[in-house]
């Protein structure tokens, strides 16, 4: 009996990039493609080693990756969380493979670090997971992690001991793996708490010394920590959740602010995380918006105000943190101590996470001087205790500061209205004409047909994937040589390359350079099809030589066999990427999978230049809506605040008139 990993058909079909009925005629088709080995009739599984052997034979993949390999053993273990904690551990303690069901994966393992390094080895198979059907989802992105630790240090020389207490990747305390001493975590997930152990201790930046230790259960109910007291507490806890325990925690001695009620499990985990934190040891904590106006909360919220321990509130835009559809909040609170109490809370707005440097810069001014920040409409702003302690104690940043107004808006709706006037006229000019196909070529049916992984494997595209992260998690400034990064948001915002990485680091984990004439796609739907194609670029100037970001595909096409925009334009149809599409929540996309037409060069060119146009005149179109709307807002702002006037109108209105 084959003591292989054992693989279904979806799997081969995914290994081959071909479509499951791909598969089921292979095993039609061909007397020695390999048997069964499990499973049952409906959904039969195979060996892996026996299936890559056969596909190899067959030429219908090439050599499979390392890493590649590697995955695939992990997915097909059945329990990826345990397996990968397995590998981690292993990667770990540095010692050879011991005997057992899955000694040869680790010994894979293994191999590939002996060339690639544990810590990239570990972090390509993380990424994987996290990608997966099998991740338990709810990462926080880098730049959310980059800014809570920047919170949670400020004022300090570092964090040294550091608590989450509902952690699942252990992303929080990533911002931390660079200064502390001891890293401590809890899991309601028991398959996750080794894993997450795993990915901190193997991190490059961790210090070799660091002590990491992540618990399993409920933080709430089964705190790991009982009494243990940290100089830095952060976390994304659990939102609306009802069932958090609050009858048998009733006369827990954690709530020195209140008993939290029922509907108000976020305010039981403010206050399990103040109760780990020492005199003066500073909580990071997202919340949902409901949290600061919620009328069951009020009297919490008091409390944790007049008792000096709420400090500042920042809002943040949709996406900073899971759920992504939702502008969380940001709180950030201290332990009281008996010396003289804050007067004050600080309320900033964080617009955009890449730019947090101005909230950042807010809060360090507020810790010096908290009565006298300078007041910044629309930014930040700090209010007085006693007036936030009225009937409704909102703690909402938008609620409490005040709105902007633009004193140069006169100046800004002028230059925005000659822009818009400028590339309307501009316009008529871009819409490309395009006639009627005649009445015996119409239609795309009698087209014949090539999926990409075809003309891969016949030389006319080079298909490159973007490479897993090995170095930092990405929410800390690289240092030294950096190279440009294009990311699905510069894809999706239609502009050139924005981030930067460790030079270094691209060419350690060989990172795709990107050249003229390259067409990059997202790897994932998303909800909207015009979103998808936005995303679709071919690479100019702009983008030579930046390397390839997260969740995105590169494929540059022979020029002498396919015209650039001729492909980027047939993989701008939406119904490509759907057909392509595999997964429930979160539809990836398989862009081997895609067909496009096998037209000659002449026929691609002139569809290409086609293509071309169509994307200029689409871009300017959207251009020149956006336009429209910052002009409409700005003429609105102006009009309301008395900066503009009606046109005809002799003078300003008049105070009484």
């Amino acid at each position: 009996m084959s003591t292989s990993p054992r693989v279904t058909a979806a799997e081969i079909a995914r290994i081959a990039g071909v479509g499951r009925a791909a598969v089921s005629n292979w095993r039609r088709r061909f007397d020695d493609f390999p048997k069964p080995v499990g499973g049952s009739d409906a959904s039969p599984t195979f060996a892996l080693s026996e299936v890559e052997s056969w596909l190899r034979a067959q030429g219908k993949i090439a050599e499979v990756a390392p890493e590649e390999h590697l995955w695939h053993l992990v997915a097909a273990s059945g329990d990826v969380p345990g397996r990968l904690a397995d590998i981690g551990d292993h990667l770990l303690a540095g010692t050879p493979a011991r005997v057992g069901p899955y000694a040869d994966l680790l010994r894979a393992a293994s191999d590939l670090a002996a060339t690639r390094g544990a810590p990239a080895v570990f972090a390509d198979l993380y990424a994987r997971f996290a990608d997966s059907p099998a991740g338990p989802g709810g990462a926080t992105p880098p730049a959310t992690v980059a800014l809570i630790a920047e919170l949670a240090r400020a004022g300090r020389e570092s964090a040294v001991t550091v608590l989450d207490p509902a952690t699942t990747h252990g992303d929080l305390l990533l911002g931390f793996v660079r200064s502390a001493s001891a890293l401590r975590g809890q899991t309601a997930a028991p398959a996750l708490a080794r894993l997450v152990r795993a990915r901190l201790a193997l991190h490059p930046d961790a210090l070799p010394d660091t002590d990491i230790t992540i618990a399993e259960g409920d933080g709430l109910r089964a705190d790991a920590w009982p009494g243990a007291l940290f100089d830095t507490v952060v976390g994304n806890p659990p939102f609306n959740d009802r069932n958090w325990g609050h009858h048998e925690l009733a006369y827990d001695q954690r709530w020195e602010y209140g008993l939290p009620p029922r509907t108000e499990s976020e305010l039981a985990w403010v206050q399990h995380a103040l109760a780990h934190a020492e005199v003066g040891g500073r909580v990071v904590l997202l919340m949902p918006p409901a949290v600061a106006a919620r009328g069951s909360g009020r009297r919490i919220r008091a409390e944790l105000l007049r008792r000096g321990a709420l400090r500042a509130v920042f809002g943040l835009p949709a996406g900073a943190a899971p759920p992504l559809g939702v502008a969380l909040h940001l709180w950030v609170l201290e332990r009281p101590s008996d010396a003289l109490l804050p007067s004050h809370v600080l309320f900033a707005e964080v617009e955009d996470l890449a730019r947090a440097d101005a909230a950042v810069r807010a809060w360090h001014d507020f810790r010096a001087d908290p009565a006298g920040l300078t007041e910044l409409p629309g930014h930040h702003r700090t209010v007085p205790l006693i007036e936030l302690l009225d009937d409704d104690v909102d703690l909402t940043p938008s609620h409490n500061l005040p709105a902007r107004t633009d004193a140069n808006v006169a100046e800004r709706v002028r230059e925005t209205r000659e822009r818009l006037l400028a590339l309307l006229g501009r316009l008529p000019n871009l819409v490309p004409a395009v006639p009627a196909a005649p009445a015996a070529e119409a239609g795309a049916a009698g087209w014949r047909s090539v999926s990409l992984a075809d003309l891969a494997r016949t030389g006319a595209i080079t298909l490159h994937r973007s490479a897993s992260r090995s170095g930092p998690g990405g929410h800390e400034t690289p240092t030294g040589p950096t190279v440009p990064m294009l990311t699905t948001t510069d894809l999706a915002a239609a502009v050139p390359p924005s981030a930067r990485l460790s030079a270094a680091e691209a060419d350690q984990a060989r990172h795709p350079r990107i050249r003229a004439g390259d067409v990059i796609v997202p790897t994932l739907l998303g909800s909207g099809e015009s979103g998808w194609a936005r995303a679709v670029r071919v690479a100019g100037v702009a983008e030579q030589d930046a390397v390839l970001g997260p969740n995105l595909h590169l494929l540059r096409p022979d020029p002498a066999t396919l015209d650039p925009w001729f492909l980027a334009g047939f993989l701008t149809d939406p119904a490509h990427a759907r057909r392509a599409g595999y997964g429930a929540g979160i539809v990836r996309v398989d862009v081997r999978r895609i067909e496009i037409p096998l037209l000659p060069p002449d026929r691609q060119r002139a569809y290409g230049e086609t293509f071309r146009a169509l994307r200029t005149f689409v871009t300017d179109l959207r251009d020149a809506a956006a336009l429209g709307e910052d002009l409409g807002r700005g003429l609105l702002e102006g009009l309301t605040a008395g900066l503009l006037q009606p046109p005809g109108r002799p003078g300003p209105i008049r105070r009484g008139s």
